[in-house]
């Protein structure tokens, strides 16, 4: 392993662990819901905020209610009820094959939220996103519910994440730096430009009943670049469609997902061209378990399988079959809240033919500090000599640090 990622590897345990160690003060949700409701962080995440607990998900799926809340006006006065901010910082080195080695200070990203139940029914969520390049976006969503607290339907409408983000058992937010590769890049090569981690417009239908939920998603769906929301009007007539079914197995956060994606997107950036159009679909099942460990903490393991298939124009060529897994196990500790990841992903973008596999090995760890931050730290050896096209190969160390309020 090169040197000088060995030593960015050592500096990042001392960094992870002299914080780890530091005394915590009581450490809180997302800082709205925290001030809300005045609860400790473990109420809707685990093992460390954004990633959602069985609670949490429940919470989200009702609109940011409790159960005591369904059908009941809400306090909209209260501005800090339903606004949070975030604010990411990062160290990265790469080392890759056929490229020159490089690291950088990185502000990835300042955030702000607005959500929160707003009525009876009614709730809304927001992200205002500004890139440490300045680039700002923004992310929108209504969502009407109706029912009971253990039965009801939902509506929600307008521009957000379609699985990755959305799920259970693996796709719900990471617990370290990066979401696991199936879910966050591309499963095909050359064919559809779709990864799970997407933005995208579009209305979702869903049932809830008891610990489970049923999905129904219609997306506008991808430009060529893989952007959901890049273009002011839908340049494909088409739409998207994804069917899901998510269940919770526990009170801790072991769920699972099975899902299919179907849809059509086109290999031309300016508008629907029938020698480019590709139709894609996707299916897939998510799996996560949690195991307590006493007082010491928690032991989960989980994974995910994806198969993938685009229906490639002549003109580019045949068409093009994904194979696409991860298994990922977490320790997390309870005394200084820390918890260590290791994950392998393998990625095969085009089943049947030679050089088209593709494998990731990260190991990592993350830990609150103090109430509002948390650190992590993150390195991954990928492997790409069997790909055939841009084969670099080489470690990526990232250093992160997150600060909520």
């Amino acid at each position: 392993m090169n040197k000088q990622v060995v030593a960015g590897l050592a500096i990042g345990l001392v960094i992870l662990l002299v914080t780890a160690l530091t005394p915590v003060r009581e450490s809180q949700a997302t800082p709205a819901f925290a001030r809300k409701y005045n609860a400790d962080c473990a109420m809707c995440h685990y093992p460390h905020p954004p990633r959602l607990n069985s609670f949490g998900q429940k919470f989200r799926w009702a609109g940011y209610r409790t159960p005591s809340e369904f059908n009941k006006d809400q306090d909209v006065t209260k501005v800090g009820d339903f606004l949070s901010t975030r604010l990411a910082t990062q160290f990265g080195y790469q080392s890759h094959n056929k490229e020159l080695s490089r690291s950088e200070f990185i502000l990835r990203d300042f955030s702000l939220y607005y959500a929160g139940a707003v009525s009876q029914n009614i709730s809304a969520w927001t992200h205002t996103y500004i890139s440490g390049t300045g680039t700002v976006s923004f992310d929108g969503q209504i969502q009407g519910v109706m029912g009971k607290s253990d039965r009801f339907f939902s509506l929600t409408g307008g521009q957000m994440h379609f699985l990755q983000q959305r799920g259970l058992g693996g796709l719900d937010r990471q617990a370290g730096i990066t979401a696991n590769p199936v879910s966050s890049t591309k499963l095909t090569n050359g064919g559809a430009p779709i990864n799970f981690d997407t933005v995208q417009k579009g209305l979702e239908a869903a049932y809830v009943q008891g610990q489970g939920k049923l999905v129904a998603q219609v997306m506008n769906g991808v430009d060529k670049n893989g952007s959901g929301t890049a273009n002011a009007v839908d340049i494909d007539p088409q739409k998207d469609y994804i069917v899901s079914y998510q269940h919770i197995l526990d009170e801790i956060a072991s769920g699972l997902m099975v899902f299919y994606n179907k849809g059509t997107t086109h290999l031309v950036a300016n508008g629907p061209d029938l020698s480019q159009r590709v139709d894609f679909w996707r299916t897939g099942l998510y799996l996560n378990k949690v195991v307590p460990m006493g007082e010491v903490g928690y032991f989960e393991l989980q994974g995910g399988y994806v198969r993938s298939h685009d229906s490639m124009p002549i003109q580019a060529g045949p068409d093009k079959d994904g194979n696409a897994y991860y298994i990922e196990s977490q320790q997390f500790f309870m005394g200084p809240e820390l918890t260590f990841i290791e994950r392998f992903s393998f990625i095969d973008q085009d089943v049947g033919r030679p050089n088209s596999v593709r494998k990731l090995y990260t190991a990592g760890a993350v830990t609150r500090v103090q109430t509002w931050g948390r650190a992590a730290v993150e390195y991954t050896l990928t492997d790409n000599r069997g790909l055939e096209v841009n084969g670099t190969s080489g470690h990526t160390f990232l250093l992160e640090y997150i600060l909520f309020w």
